[in-house]
């Protein structure tokens, strides 16, 4: 994780030299020294990356190598802050001299001191980064056999603890077996294909892989049969030695095989298996490269031979597949965690009554992960059977796992380890948030921004390489989706306990991030980052002087008391160079002046109904790009909010008044470039009048509120009397946004008719009023809408030759009673609270790209006509609740009824919930 951070530092310095170029003219030599020196340390830590797992002097070099570039990052961005100081200092004065004020004289002899003994510092640093570097160029860093037979043993050890979590207590795995035996046994019959399974470690893949191995071997469907273990130090030579060697009697000695080219082997065993109904498993696959190279010593012998291959990587076991899709493995159920739970404590023998209802509740806080259980098994399996002694695991469990993470820990690091360096603190990352916390994808990436993490996007938008980011852990079976969005895509996400507790321990030993659960004392350890889940003035109260130079504060925990001047002195003074400020669900009922300070600030939430007026001074952070205000009573925003020049995303809980630019010289002053999301605003004249400006030229999300105040306006926080005007004539100035692809329009009266050129993707009514739906369907990039709670004119609505491209609808509280036409292009259809609708077109039976219906709170007739659509297209179909209906019960077969068991499975890797949420 070192190497991860002098990555993105040698990343962010270019942008530092260009950004904040004015305060970096008296140290721009050194920077630009420190940035080579960087540059060539990053090249050495990517190239030896590989060679120094388990080597005790490069780890050591590595550490050298974070904690002297922490100190780089440290002292650069303390001399743009003290440069800050020293000219808000110096224009201050020059006012107070302009306005004939008596002020107290500036001490520049103070700054200039400070200022060159930060200059010093960096090249102190620059120094020691180049005797760091000789000293590694003074040892050989190639391992010696010695050290190569030792990480032969680490790996040996490390496979058979592996197996030792994973193969044993085979329990559950029913219904997954029967999958895999029916792909590995029946379909193409004249064909080789390749399956396969994939989920997080410790899920039990290799576990079910042997179950259905042996189960076929009994069986005897196939005549040949090989197993074989790949790791991450994948051998291609090795490996093949290794199948002929297993089961093959082939006549040559290993000796007589290492002999051989790794393309004679390939040609030998592709001569063996040649004529041969095979069936190969291919265990703990990390890289595609892995099936390249094998794939061409697997015959297609016309005979159903088939190819196993476990990962945890849903982008390996894609990569492979001939047509079977790759198996999502899904946690255990709480019955099948019980079951392994006891089998693994009592091995076989009774379990006192008065002890299962807590061991099922203890199971069932391993999440359904074996691996879990396995470890927690063996605990109480040495602990006396007592009611009491069980009783203390409640609520605990993880702290007992913690206890023996030597039994998991390093099979989940393995998947940390094959990461690429961009991803290494994308995942950590999760580590802040609580146990089972859901986590906003949304306000994730933003973060992830704020915090330096996504470089590299070759001109594409921040936002969509993190949101690859985000995919690929969840493809590497580390993150899974909690939440889809309506339209898909992940909406929220979660990380499994030990895998959070894993980043916990990773972060503290890398100083990444600390958790702070109570009033603990903090101030001796210098963490980039600090989560708080204790309220807000009782960590103050215990950390008075914190030291920890954290670039992020995050609160989680709920406070009983307002955020007061005194707590934000506290922020003040041991963070001025926090980049990230998220107080969760603290109170606030004002916002520091002061806040001004901190100029390195990107990402600021606050969510407080106290919070009513946002002052002039937070607009000096010049920095920041993400303010999210949501849950706070704005109802206006300062005229200054033209100064926040990189500001990316604005999030208000609405309607607030969006100010006019003042008049100014400063023509940049007068757009806001950057900004991408804004909601909710005001829908007003002035509203118009800045979209048809173009002071929003970059508008892709956008949330608008008319908030019936046609006389009287809040403008500045005062309320002024305004001639009439009509809400749709300033909705037409949207055509003017010709980025916008989002858009949520609130409380109107009608919906804007000159809009059709724009390319809205996605469109969201609340209590708007529809004269014509044409003008929404001749959107023609339109793919998801919801209307809620809107009124119209046109009944019935016609559709045909509408709504080409939408893929999604949600009517909730739509009251229509028919519609004529089809949309082509449907692939999931949500009507809620609707009681009058009872006719359905006929082209909807054509609609053979519908998958998925919800009908929540309709009438039985609608549900019986849905259904009647669903046996012609085999859709699938939710109903909530379920009407007390004796034709919708017979039928009921084949669609879920909205409900969820204890005993639901997720997958392992990207699980799908029962339906997407809304």
């Amino acid at each position: 994780m070192g190497d991860s951070f002098v990555n993105l530092l040698t990343q962010r310095l270019p942008q530092l030299l260009i950004q904040e170029a004015i305060y970096l003219v008296g140290v721009k030599d050194q920077v630009i020294s420190f940035e080579k020196q960087l540059k060539r340390i990053n090249a050495f830590l990517e190239e030896s990356k590989k060679k120094r797992e388990d080597h005790e002097f490069m780890m050591e070099i590595v550490r050298q190598i974070r904690d002297v570039a922490a100190r780089g990052e440290d002292v650069i961005d303390l001399y743009i802050y003290l440069k800050a100081e020293q000219k808000k200092a110096e224009q201050k004065k020059a006012k107070q001299k302009r306005w004939n004020f008596v002020s107290k004289p500036v001490d520049f002899m103070k700054y200039s001191k400070r200022l060159h003994d930060i200059g010093k510092e960096i090249e102190d640093i620059n120094l020691e980064i180049e005797k760091i570097y000789k000293d590694k160029e003074k040892h050989d860093n190639e391992k010696t056999e010695e050290e190569a037979r030792m990480e032969a043993r680490v790996v040996k050890a490390l496979h058979n603890r592996r197996k030792n979590v994973e193969e044993e207590d085979v329990v559950g795995f029913v219904h997954d077996s029967t999958i895999l035996m029916k792909q590995l046994t029946t379909g193409k019959q004249d064909q080789l294909d390749v399956c396969s399974i994939f989920g997080m470690g410790g899920l039990g893949k290799t576990t079910l892989a042997k179950k259905v191995y042996n189960k076929v071997r009994q069986k005897k469907h196939f005549n040949c049969y090989a197993w074989v273990y790949v790791s991450q130090d994948f051998r291609c030579k090795e490996l093949l030695i290794e199948i002929l060697k297993s089961q093959m009697k082939i006549l040559e000695s290993k000796r007589e095989l290492e002999e051989l080219s790794e393309e004679e082997l390939k040609t030998k065993l592709a001569e063996y298996l040649r004529g041969k109904k095979y069936l190969v498993v291919v265990d703990d696959v990390w890289t595609t490269e892995v099936w390249d190279e094998l794939k061409v010593v697997f015959p297609n012998n016309h005979n159903g031979s088939r190819i196993l291959i476990t990962s945890r990587e849903k982008k390996v076991v894609s990569h492979s597949s001939r047509g079977t899709s790759p198996y999502p493995l899904p946690f255990l159920s709480e019955d099948e965690s019980w079951e392994l739970l006891r089998k693994k404590v009592f091995k076989g023998k009774h379990c006192p009554t008065d002890l299962e209802e807590l061991g099922r509740e203890i199971a069932a806080s391993c999440d359904g992960l074996p691996l879990s259980i396995v470890v927690l098994g063996g605990l109480l399996a040495n602990e006396e059977k007592k009611k009491h002694v069980w009783e203390r695991y409640i609520g605990n469990v993880n702290w007992y796992l913690r206890q023996e993470k030597s039994q998991w820990e390093a099979i989940l690091a393995l998947s940390y380890t094959q990461l690429p360096r961009h991803l290494k603190p994308c995942f950590l990352y999760f580590g802040l948030y609580p146990e089972d916390y859901e986590i906003s994808v949304r306000q994730l990436i933003q973060l992830w921004i704020a915090e330096g993490f996504i470089h590299d996007t070759d001109g594409r938008n921040m936002e969509d390489v993190a949101e690859i980011y985000l995919e690929e852990l969840i493809g590497r079976s580390l993150i899974q989706v909690a939440s889809n969005r309506t339209g898909g895509g992940a909406k929220t996400c979660r990380i499994h306990d030990l895998l959070r507790d894993f980043c916990i321990s990773k972060s503290k030993e890398e100083m990444f991030f600390k958790v702070c659960k109570g009033p603990e004392h903090n101030s001796t350890e210098r963490t980039r980052r600090l989560s708080i889940f204790c309220s807000a003035d009782e960590y103050i109260l215990s950390n008075p002087s914190d030291g920890s130079c954290a670039r992020s504060l995050l609160f989680f925990g709920q406070n009983s008391h307002v955020f007061n001047d005194d707590n934000w002195k506290w922020v003040l003074k041991n963070f001025k160079l926090v980049r990230v400020l998220n107080f969760g669900r603290t109170r606030f009922d004002c916002i520091c002046n002061d806040i001004e300070e901190l100029i390195h600030l990107k990402y600021l939430r606050i969510k407080s109904r106290d919070l009513n007026v946002i002052l002039p001074s937070i607009c000096n952070l010049w920095n920041l790009e993400t303010l999210d205000a949501r849950g706070c009573t704005l109802k206006c925003l300062p005229i200054e909010i033209w100064k926040l020049q990189r500001l990316r995303n604005l999030y208000l809980s609405g309607p607030v008044s969006f100010p006019k630019p003042s008049d100014t010289d400063n023509k940049s002053l007068s757009k806001l470039q950057e900004l991408q999301v804004l909601s909710t605003i005001m829908v007003d004249p002035q509203t118009a009048s800045l979209m048809t400006a173009g002071k929003l030229p970059n508008i892709r999300k956008l949330g608008i509120c008319y908030s019936g105040l046609n006389k009287r306006e809040l403008r500045g926080g005062f309320a002024v009397i305004t001639p009439e005007w009509k809400p749709q004539e300033v909705l037409r100035c949207l055509r003017r946004l010709r980025l916008l692809q989002v858009l949520k329009v609130i409380d109107c009266s009608e919906f804007p008719t000159r809009v059709k050129s724009l390319e809205i993707t996605k469109i969201t009514l609340l209590r708007v009023h529809l004269n014509d739906m044409a003008v929404l369907g001749m959107l023609s990039k339109l793919r998801i809408l919801k209307i809620q709670d809107c009124s119209f004119n046109q009944t019935p609505y016609a559709l045909a030759g509408w709504f080409q491209q939408l893929e999604v609808i949600k009517l909730d509280n739509f009251q229509i009673q028919k519609w004529i036409g089809a949309m082509p292009s449907l692939k999931r259809l949500i009507i809620k609270n609707n009681k009058i609708l009872t006719i359905l077109p006929e082209e909807s039976c054509k609609m053979t790209s519908l998958q998925d219906v919800e009908l929540l709170c309709t009438n039985i007739q609608l549900v019986r006509m849905f259904q009647e659509m669903q046996k012609k297209i085999g859709f699938r179909l939710q109903i909530h609740p379920l009407p007390n209906d004796k034709f919708v019960r017979k039928h009921r077969h084949g669609y879920s009824m909205g409900t969820n068991t204890g005993t639901t499975r997720q997958h392992g890797g990207s699980f799908n919930e029962h339906y997407w949420r809304i």
